[in-house]
């Protein structure tokens, strides 16, 4: 048995198998799993772990794709499917909204990209209302956060009291009442300015949703480094499931001379200590790859992730 590991959060020392299961929840689609005896009996605990985690979705999505959600009670289906579709909803409004203010942004000459968790539910999750997010993330130069800031203040958006670039605007919607915009000016792998101009010139549009605007988002490799250093930052599920459906890329390969930052590569080095199989380095792309915006989180080898 494996024993669940006391740093990340939520700790689940006293629950292995909520470990095994947000563990399993958190491998790509085709991963094959072996903790079939963790389902049976009652989910109190175990969904008590997912919603404090913000990986309830997830979870749901991994019960579906394993034949297992058939198998509980029908109030439990319900409510797990009911979750999906509420956030299926919060995830197209941010969607929405992220792409308004980097519209407003771009025309004030201030480039801008979606990060975390509203960039990933369409690069790597599809759309499909897996992927959890409680805010927008949005990365922009440092230079020109004041100007953001005064702009969007502009068009809706007022301080929370938190910082001076987390802002708040209220939504007219019974479900998604408001949305909160955390502008960045940094990335978990680098805060050099000239870094983070050569990031933002290398954006890439987010796979097209149906009737969605489109998104900017990092490129393959940006977005992937940093989601690396985030799991070493913040140790949280989300980002662990996140690097490991970057790193199931098909078409990338271990390259030799691909700089990894150190906390990238101390993010990998956590991801390894889950699934050692994976290789000693991160799989960046290919040279003409790491511009790529579409992911396929399609395992062409499944096995190797057990």
């Amino acid at each position: 048995m494996t024993a669940a590991p006391a740093t990340f959060f939520p700790d689940t020392t006293d629950c292995p198998r909520a470990y095994r299961l947000l563990r399993a929840a958190c491998g790509p689609p085709g991963t094959p799993t072996d903790v079939d005896e963790d389902i049976r009996g009652p989910l109190g605990d175990v969904l008590e772990y997912t919603i404090v985690a913000k990986m309830l979705c997830l979870f749901a999505d991994w019960l579906d794709r394993h034949g297992h959600t058939a198998s509980l009670a029908r109030p439990m289906q319900q409510f797990l499917r009911g979750q999906r579709r509420l956030n299926t909803h919060r995830w197209r409004m941010h969607h929405r909204e992220a792409a308004r203010v980097i519209t407003v942004l771009a025309d004030r000459g201030i480039p801008a990209a979606a990060i975390n968790g509203i960039a990933h539910a369409s690069l790597l999750y599809h759309g499909d209302g897996s992927r959890q997010s409680s805010d927008v993330d949005i990365l922009i130069p440092a230079e020109a956060a004041a100007d953001a800031v005064n702009a969007l203040t502009g068009c809706g958006y007022y301080a929370t009291g938190r910082r001076s670039t987390a802002l708040h605007r209220d939504f007219d919607d019974p479900v998604v009442p408001g949305l909160t915009l955390d502008v960045s000016t940094r990335l978990a792998q680098t805060s050099d300015p000239a870094h983070i101009a050569g990031i933002l010139a290398r954006r890439v549009p987010a796979p097209q949703q149906a009737d969605l605007e489109p998104l900017p988002i990092l490129n393959r490799d940006d977005g992937f480094l940093h989601t690396l250093a985030r799991v070493a930052a913040q140790r949280r599920w989300p980002a662990l499931a996140d690097a490991l459906r970057y790193s199931a890329h098909p078409t990338t390969a271990t390259a030799v001379n691909a700089v990894v930052p150190a906390s990238a590569q101390t993010g990998w080095q956590l991801l390894r200590s889950f699934w050692p199989q994976l290789p000693p380095r991160p799989p960046m792309s290919p040279a003409g790859v790491g511009d790529a915006g579409a992911i396929n989180t399609c395992q062409p080898d499944a096995g190797s992730w057990q």
